[in-house]
């Protein structure tokens, strides 16, 4: 298997760190924990509720509001910080202890309370409404866990540890964050305004997925880092021709081996 990991000394080209080994006792390991479907979920607008008023209970609310959600604070004390987005009009601040009325209409749940009996009671009435509904650091009372994210621009990489060590995903998050730079972020960007023109041109998954190997082998990387976004749109352009035109011949080729 190969992996990137901290602590290597060769580097390639373009920065990176390769190392190469077994982690077949990992891998056993991994094979008997719960398998987790990761998603990327559309929040904007959606109402969610966040129970507590604390300093945990805040850094949810920053990420709820990053990504456009209305949030509702249930909490009959909150600290300065949530007080100042509710005066700002920014939250809707229900200063009442929970009741199970307050998930009504609710698309995301957060317990944030140092109450495990208010966290058990949410969580059962969120799994009884059917809810998703986070307990914050209660594994075993949370329908889906929130992952260390990192985000360049329109790139996200989000690191889970299923749980089990919050504090390590983030040390993982902060290890991704040292080599993927923001140029990664600005070539999502661009390979978003050529989607269109992808699709029409390379009409298969295939298609693009070696358009994207051909990209990621090129000099854009430099023009990236120099800034340079007329010279990493035209990289891009003739990646594009260049798989185009390639795939024409691959058609060509598998039409004539057909007999066709």
């Amino acid at each position: 298997m190969s992996e990137w990991l901290p602590g290597t000394t060769s580097t390639n080209r373009d920065g990176y760190q390769p190392r190469h080994r077994t982690v077949g006792a990992a891998m056993v390991v991994m094979a008997m924990a719960e398998r987790l479907l990761p998603v990327m979920l559309k929040v904007q607008g959606k109402r969610c509720v966040v129970i507590g008023g604390g300093e945990v209970a805040a850094q949810k609310v920053q990420q709820l509001l990053e990504c456009g959600a209305e949030v509702v604070i249930v909490s009959p004390q909150v600290n300065d910080e949530l007080k100042a987005l509710a005066q700002r009009g920014q939250v809707c601040w229900l200063p009442q202890p929970y009741e199970a009325s307050v998930l009504d209409g609710a698309f995301l749940v957060f317990a944030c309370t140092d109450d495990n009996a208010v966290n058990r009671q949410v969580f059962a009435d969120c799994e009884a409404r059917r809810l998703w509904c986070n307990v914050v650091d209660v594994p075993d009372l949370c329908s889906f866990f929130m992952p260390s994210i990192l985000r360049r621009g329109e790139l996200i990489v989000a690191v889970s540890t299923s749980g089990n060590s919050p504090a390590f995903a983030r040390q993982v998050r902060l290890f991704l964050e040292s080599v993927l730079g923001d140029e990664f972020g600005t070539l999502t960007a661009l390979l978003g305004e050529l989607k269109g023109e992808v699709r029409q041109k390379l009409p298969t998954i295939e298609a693009r997925r070696r358009f994207v190997q051909r990209v990621w082998g090129s000099e854009i990387w430099q023009h990236l880092r120099d800034g340079n976004l007329p010279a990493a749109r035209e990289s891009l352009r003739v990646c594009l021709a260049m798989t185009a035109a390639q795939g024409g011949k691959d058609e060509a080729e598998a039409d004539e081996g057909d007999g066709v």
